[in-house]
């Protein structure tokens, strides 16, 4: 069975008139009768409370379908709708009380008196209870619900639902005592199960449906919405009314009941154009959803085929680095990526230049010198044409600078740091990096051997002595890495 929450989204959602209608159905006991109460009694004015609730449910659909229970909700709303109405229709319900309509429904004569004296103040004592307690008190008493149905709309079992039940009608025996009505919380279960809750007439509820739909199209509530309710399902009144009269001759009062019946018709008639517009918007919302479902699920396939051939590629990208690796591949491959740039295929040269970088001369001895030299001269040439060669070279570069401020003892980093911004002519950084390294790093001398002559030039020349003594300025001095486990 669906919970309120879920109705209420598909009336909001999708405008389902069945789904209000059992909302209407499941909620009308306890809404008729909770507003004969507030009213004395008066069922006419209780059925006009009634709509005005409902109207309200449909116009709120939105806002209150994340709640899984409305009992609660509805007893206050009731209130709160009968405190207004009786306010505003306090002549017309200048009548003696229509206490019969309770009395039809008594099992017990005893419970009879109790019941009198709890009817008058039972709704105020309900409105002071906590909202769980209302809850379970409006379920098992006035909606009467079985206690496993109490369970299931709680999300409880049937023996907890019991326990909170029980301590609920335990606060409301207390609320009752405070106004001067005292019972048992036993006598009291008995009472609101025989007394609290009135059947709604026969016919009510698709009235209240049809018209609490119409009114929450129309954008109405309140007195509006009972405005029409009344042009509804009061009209069979109207004609009684005119038959009467035509039987006594008061052709006056004949006159001004039929002009009465066609505005309630042309009403009507104006509330189904009303509607019709309202469907069509919706039919042509609908198509447009529809339209957008297709969109969604087209891009869903496309989405669905990257990511297998993401998955192939990455495949063949592990396979490609797990298989063994020789110094006759690496020298094919560089070879070829050679012949790709005399060729004008910039980017497949590419691609082979940085295979042999990244993964073949390092996985292989011997590479270091060509690879912090002969490969990366032909990737920063082939940069002068093709900008991507001088943005693969950068990324590396940066990725080179991360590890080697990372860490204390790679020197591979601080190698490939220095080549690359050698041949992206960026030495500055490279020297940046340097005044960052703390002196006694074994790393520093190294990078102050590539920018030794920016030392000089900035008059740095205790640090340019540091890096390259007195009896090396004369001669051509390699740039060595002493310490590095890797090329």
């Amino acid at each position: 069975m669906s919970d309120d929450s879920e109705l209420l989204r598909r009336y909001a959602e999708a405008r389902s008139q069945d789904a209000f209608a059992e909302l209407v159905q499941r909620h009308l006991t306890l809404v008729y009768s909770t507003a004969l109460r507030q009213a004395g009694g008066d069922a006419h004015l209780a059925q006009d409370v009634t709509q005005m609730v409902f109207t309200d449910l449909a116009r709120k659909a939105a806002a209150l379908a994340r709640r899984p229970v409305l009992a609660g909700w509805l007893h206050t709303s009731t209130r709160f709708a009968a405190a207004k109405v009786v306010r505003t229709e306090r002549r017309r319900q200048a009548r003696e009380e229509k206490a019969h309509a309770q009395e039809e429904i008594l099992r017990d004569p005893d419970a009879s008196l109790d019941w009198e004296r709890v009817r008058p103040v039972i709704d105020d004592a309900l409105g002071e209870l906590g909202e769980l307690d209302r809850e379970v008190v409006l379920l098992r008493y006035f909606e009467g619900q079985p206690l496993a149905a109490v369970g299931v709309r709680l999300a409880v079992t049937e023996s907890a639902a019991r326990s909170r039940v029980d301590r609920a009608l335990d606060k409301l025996r207390a609320v009752l005592a405070r106004r001067g009505v005292t019972s048992t919380s036993a006598a009291l279960g008995v009472a609101l199960a025989n007394q609290a809750s009135v059947a709604a007439p026969a016919g009510l509820a698709a009235n209240v449906t049809g018209a609490a739909i119409t009114a929450a199209a129309a954008g109405v509530g309140g007195l509006a919405g009972l405005l029409i309710f009344m042009s509804t399902s009061k009209i069979s009144l109207g004609v009684i009314g005119v038959v009467a009269l035509l039987a006594t001759g008061a052709t006056v009062y004949q006159t001004a009941e039929l002009r009465r019946s066609n505005s309630a018709l042309v009403a009507a008639n104006a509330t189904q154009e009303a509607l019709r517009s309202k469907l069509n918007e919706f039919e042509a919302r609908a198509a447009t959803d529809a339209r957008r479902v297709l969109a969604v699920e087209a891009d869903n396939v496309k989405l669905l085929d990257a990511v297998e051939g993401l998955k192939a590629s990455h495949a063949a990208q592990t396979a490609e680095t797990n298989a063994p690796i020789t110094q006759n591949m690496v020298d094919a491959r560089f070879k070829h990526a050679r012949e790709l740039a005399q060729s004008g295929d910039s980017a497949a040269a590419l691609k082979e230049y940085l295979w042999c970088f990244d993964v073949g001369m390092p996985r292989v001895s011997g590479f270091s010198g060509v690879r912090r030299s002969y490969v990366l001269g032909e990737v920063a040439k082939l940069g002068e044409t093709y900008p991507a060669a001088l943005a693969a070279l950068a990324e590396r570069r940066d990725a080179a600078e991360k590890r080697l401020l990372a860490s204390t003892n790679d020197y591979d980093a601080a190698a490939d740091f220095s080549a690359i911004n050698r041949y992206l002519k960026e030495d500055a950084r490279t020297l940046a990096v340097y005044d960052q390294l703390p002196p006694d790093d074994t790393r520093r001398r190294g990078l102050g051997i590539t920018v030794y002559d920016l030392l000089v030039d900035a008059g740095r020349y205790q640090d340019a002595v540091q890096v390259r003594s007195y009896s090396m300025m004369s001669e051509v001095v390699p740039i060595c890495w002493t310490g590095g486990t890797g090329n």
